[in-house]
């Protein structure tokens, strides 16, 4: 062990010291222990800090540092002092002296650090070095020390210039550590005591106190070129860099022609004069050749940059196949939709909404030209037409089986047919159809009247959506930008609002296959309502606000959501309320979204005049993720007034597709096979 100090200590600064470091340190007295590397050797910094001593000598004494080498092993490890916080992250901490990288050496777990407390006794003595990557033991001596210092003890024969009695130690400087303590402060500020004497000295050499000595010009004969000590004195010894040759005719690449011999004597043949002839004369500057050896002290550079230590590092070459996901054949995921099979023309304007009978046997279309049509599925022949004064904006059948009811947007109302001409209405007990019992808690009513066999429920606004409970008799409706949902019941033909009203209006809306459960989607969000308890369940997000529309699988697991902006979210409702995966593949504004109920194919239809379908299945084992396989493109409607498909609907039991266009079509699409 060996102490370190910039100036000799004096005898009654060590009295102080030993005085105060003969009673044991306070509690807040520290003790640092630091590892680093000089001269190839290991150290490690023991530093103790007594805030005790007199208040005179706390600047010059403010504690002690022992530097001890731990090992003679050369430390590989050539980042200096860069803090190891860089390389927390990478699997290497640092580099050698050729640039190979360093990798970190794993540190033992607390069984394997339990093991070796065991099985070596002297375990509890090494020291774990982060940077060099070694671990150390401390010596019975050094331990001892430390002790020494923790328990307020001052070692022997500190203060001095002898050593302390350690074996291994020479004395000599070069097996000295530096100090690593902090320079002070007032090292780097002007000393007042040093300007006062240079400002005393001044005074004197203009009063003439102190006279310059006088030198005298006589040589001093021989002296060293390099030694300082020997020059005279305020003159410097460095000699002067040698001039560069001034050129001449013979580094002209055209000299004039007087100046193109040059005239060499011979001492052999005594006054003999021999004359030589320029030869490398040229008329212009661009008929000079290149340097010559240029070539030769490129290859050098190139080679001494080839032949230079350096790391190696392979390059990734990772082909666009391994990227992609294995995704199946979409030939061993028949049957889905891929050939137009049928066209049903018979409106004058676009068709807006079309919605298949729950038997598959019939399809009806609402248009812009005010007509509700039936069409027969196997035949494509319309059956009947019904005339109203407004366009019709949605269409949808009551899913109660047997019964024949039909709902449709008109204007501002909502008209119920029945389309065998019965004139019957389907009633339904109270203890068949339970959805909400509450009451409404603000008045808004919705007549409900009827004439020509037909009963209409009237609204403030234009009716854009009317969705069905699976029991077929409740039945809920959104209008034109409004911001509340209807609910209407029709076996007691009464309507109530059963939500307050949202400040943002409301796209869409649909009930849960199983559940009594409310999907409400506004441009910004999806809603999950429950109806028996009246509390808002979730919040879904998709990260966009122009909302469209949406659909809900038949498990009531999983729900896809369209947007404005031609992407399609699939949101799995036990796994977040953000998407599980988002499909950007068409190139205008989604329309409609749709389900199959019993096959695992799902589509979209959008402006852009396509219809796409896509493969999702969704597996009963809650460990495997749902399946997503885009399948078919169906290119079949044309544009009209910046719109293309307006919505899709699959067939109840049949792999097949509908599609209504802006052109005044309905197109059934069906498998190959």
């Amino acid at each position: 062990f060996f102490g370190f100090r910039r100036q000799p200590v004096r005898a009654k600064e060590q009295q102080v010291w030993r005085r105060a470091l003969a009673a044991r340190p306070p509690s807040n007295s520290a003790l640092c222990l630091s590892l680093f590397k000089t001269a190839n050797r290991n150290y490690i910094s023991i530093s103790c800090l007594c805030p005790l001593l007199p208040s005179r000598f706390s600047s010059s004494l403010c504690g002690f540092q022992f530097c001890v080498e731990l090992t003679s092993q050369t430390m590989d490890n050539t980042i200096g002092d860069v803090p190891l916080e860089w390389y927390r992250e990478d699997e290497h901490i640092g580099y050698d002296a050729d640039g190979r990288k360093l990798f970190k050496i794993t540190k033992a777990d607390s069984i394997e650090h339990l093991l070796q407390m065991v099985d070596d006794p002297s375990y509890w003595r090494t020291v774990f070095d982060e940077k060099g990557g070694g671990a150390p033991q401390l010596s019975k001596t050094q331990v001892e020390l430390i002790q020494k210092l923790r328990g307020g003890v001052m070692p022997r024969r500190f203060f001095g210039d002898q050593h302390l009695d350690v074996q291994g130690f020479s004395g000599h400087g070069s097996h000295m550590a530096p100090v690593q303590s902090r320079e002070p402060k007032r090292r780097f500020i002007p000393s007042r005591w040093e300007a006062k004497m240079v400002i005393r000295l001044i005074r004197s050499l203009r009063n003439g106190y102190i006279h310059k000595p006088v030198t005298d010009n006589i040589a001093q004969g021989l002296r060293l070129l390099w030694d300082s000590l020997c020059g005279p004195a305020g003159k410097s010894n460095a000699l002067p860099s040698p001039r560069s040759r001034v050129p001449n005719h013979m580094d002209s690449y055209n000299p004039p022609v007087e100046c193109r011999t040059t005239k060499i004597s011979d001492g052999s043949s005594g006054d003999k004069q021999t004359s030589l002839t320029y030869q490398n004369v040229y008329d212009a500057l661009r008929k000079v050749p290149s340097y010559t050896p240029y070539v030769v002290e490129r290859f050098r550079r190139c080679l001494d940059l080839y032949l230079c230590p350096r790391v190696e590092k392979a390059r990734l070459s990772v082909p666009p196949s391994a990227i992609l996901p294995p995704l199946p054949n979409p030939k061993e995921l028949r049957p889905f939709p891929t050939t137009e099979l049928l066209r049903m023309i018979g409106h004058r304007d676009k068709v807006l909404c079309i919605a298949p009978d729950p038997t598959g046997h019939w399809l009806l279309s609402g248009s812009s030209d005010c007509t509700l049509r039936k069409w027969e599925i196997s035949t494509g022949r319309c059956t009947r037409v019904w005339h109203f004064t407004k366009e019709v904006k949605s269409v949808a059948w009551c899913p109660r089986p047997g019964s024949n009811v039909v709902s449709a947007c008109v204007g501002a109302a909502i008209v119920l047919i029945c389309s065998d001409d019965s004139g019957q209405y389907p009633t339904v007990h109270h203890h068949d159809s339970h959805l909400y019992d509450g009451e409404n808690t603000e008045q808004m009513t919705c007549p409900w009247g009827e004439r020509n066999g037909m009963i209409f429920v009237s609204h403030s606004a234009a009716v854009i959506k009317v969705v069905w409970h699976r029991k077929g008799d409740y039945f809920a409706s959104i209008v034109s930008d409004g911001n509340h949902v209807m609910i209407h019941r029709l076996s007691r033909r009464n309507s109530q609002q059963i939500f307050r009203h949202q400040k943002i209006p409301i796209r869409s809306v649909i009930f849960h296959p199983q559940n009594p459960l409310l999907f409400i989607c506004t441009g910004l969000h999806v809603q999950i309502y429950d109806l028996q308890r009246q509390v808002l369940l979730r919040k879904l997000s998709t990260g966009t606000r122009r909302l469209s529309c949406m659909a809900i699988h038949s498990g009531g697991e999983n729900i896809i959501v369209g947007s404005e902006d031609g992407k399609l979210s699939w949101f799995d409702l036990e796994l977040s309320i953000t998407p599980y995966k988002v499909l950007g593949s068409h190139a205008g504004a989604i329309k409609d979204v749709s389900f199959h109920p019993k096959y695992p194919l799902f589509a979209s239809g959008s402006d852009d005049a396509t219809a796409h379908v896509f493969h999702g299945m969704v597996h009963a084992d809650l460990d495997r993720n749902v399946l997503i396989i885009p399948l078919k493109i169906l290119r079949s409607h044309s544009g009209h007034d910046g719109e293309g498909v307006t919505e899709c609907a699959f067939h109840p039991t049949q792999p097949w597709l509908f599609s209504a266009g802006a052109d005044g079509s309905i197109i059934l699409f069906c498998d190959e096979g």
